[in-house]
């Protein structure tokens, strides 16, 4: 038994990853009742509520179902890597698909530390004191080397991932099952007009003519906005892997929007927990350029959302017209702006807002009062009598429950 004490802060995820093995070797079967949570309190000699917090990523990744009063069930999971992992980053799957025998062989698998890789930490924006896996993958297709694939990964977001692991693995369907890393909000960026492979990348053939490589970068944001993975796949243009759609990306489906709010504080205790709770949502999401790149901001809304137990995201207002689509269907979101304008911009940029919450609008100079925390002048009233005329429900409510007042200017 691994002596979970020594290392209190990951002792949940050390209990959920082992369980985790054991329901995918078979140890538990599908349909199977996991000890008590008593049992495993004892057994790993931990608190109830650090089990339960085990037990709730377990259930979030889709590995058990939780019947009051019953206990934790082994259940079959969702194919969601299949179905949610963009082309780019399951390479495997998609040459299966075509015929063609693949294995991923491990080249390098390695933890950085003190500086290592100054660029990449640039990049990402990591301290000299943090942990960065280095990985390097080269992957086999029909005896042939066809991708050389280098990841970059934050240790602290992504912590105790074996080289066991990745062996033979594609890394981004391992990291929706450990770490419920969602695949939606990857960012890609494909170049195909590469002239020659890196030096660093020396594991596809380097005989083809010059400006014949294509290259995909693939990047993830945390909610602090950071980058926390990084990697870098190269091909010979001739082998048209990144150009391989599964028939699930044509299909868009639309993002769970549960309410967008305008509040000139942004997320403060109501947003933050009143209305979270109130509506179910489990992502709060502040559209406002300046936030976006206010770490202090951030910080102070991020404590207030924590309450909440919702996890929060901080985009300007075009990034959130780039990405809304790509939400999850997991994804229960509350939007936050702070203007009219705002609400305005993003629905003009095609997010689906159905109905808009005016919350807090504090007064200013030639502002007149509409109840005793709105106030509005003349653009205010135009913008919203224009988001009321493009079929959106608008009114006013301060906190759940009160009375809703509908904009009629």
């Amino acid at each position: 038994m691994k002596d979970m004490k020594k290392q209190p802060f990951w002792q949940y995820k050390q209990i959920s990853e082992e369980l985790i093995q054991q329901i995918e070797s078979g140890e538990f079967a599908i349909k199977s009742k996991l000890p008590s949570e008593k049992e495993l309190c004892n057994q790993y000699d931990v608190s109830r509520i650090t089990v339960r917090k085990a037990l709730a990523e377990l259930e979030e990744k889709g590995y058990i179902t939780r019947r009051q009063g019953q206990g934790s069930f082994v259940k079959k999971r969702d194919a969601y890597a299949d179905s949610e992992v963009s082309f780019i980053d399951n390479n495997s799957e998609d040459l299966r698909r075509l015929g063609h025998s693949v294995y991923i062989e491990l080249h390098e698998f390695s933890i950085l530390a003190d500086g290592e890789e100054p660029n990449i930490r640039k990049l990402m924006k990591a301290k000299n004191s943090d942990y960065l896996y280095r990985i390097n993958q080269v992957y086999i297709s029909d005896r042939k080397p066809i991708i050389q694939r280098e990841t970059f990964i934050i240790f602290e977001d992504f912590p105790m991932i074996t080289s066991a692991e990745l062996e033979n693995a594609e890394i981004i369907p391992l990291l929706t099952r450990k770490f419920i890393l969602n695949p939606n909000l990857l960012h890609h960026e494909i170049d195909t007009e590469v002239e020659s492979i890196p030096p660093r990348l020396h594991g596809i053939p380097s005989a083809a003519p010059r400006e014949s490589y294509v290259k995909a970068i693939t990047t993830y944001e945390n909610e602090d906005n950071r980058i926390t993975y990084m990697s870098t796949a190269i091909s010979p243009a001739s082998s048209h892997v990144f150009f391989v759609r599964h028939k699930e990306e044509h299909t868009m489906t639309e993002p769970h929007i549960l309410l967008t709010r305008i509040d000139n504080r942004l997320v403060h205790g109501q947003v933050g927990v009143t209305w979270t709770k109130t509506l179910g949502a489990n992502l709060i999401l502040v559209a406002n350029d300046e936030v976006a790149t206010d770490d202090l901001q951030q910080k102070l809304m991020k404590s207030t959302a924590d309450s909440s137990g919702a996890q929060i995201r901080f985009f300007s207002l075009q990034k959130t017209i780039n990405v809304i689509q790509k939400a999850a269907d997991r994804q229960k979101i509350f939007i936050v702006v702070k203007t009219p304008e705002d609400a305005l911009t993003l629905i003009d940029g095609g997010v689906p807002i159905k109905e808009l919450n005016v919350g807090n609008m504090h007064f200013a100079p030639g502002k007149e009062e509409i109840t005793k925390k709105v106030y509005v002048d003349q653009n205010d009233k135009n913008t919203l009598t224009e988001i009321v005329q493009k079929g959106v429900n608008v009114y006013i409510q301060d906190v759940p429950g009160d009375h809703k007042t509908k904009i009629n200017f």
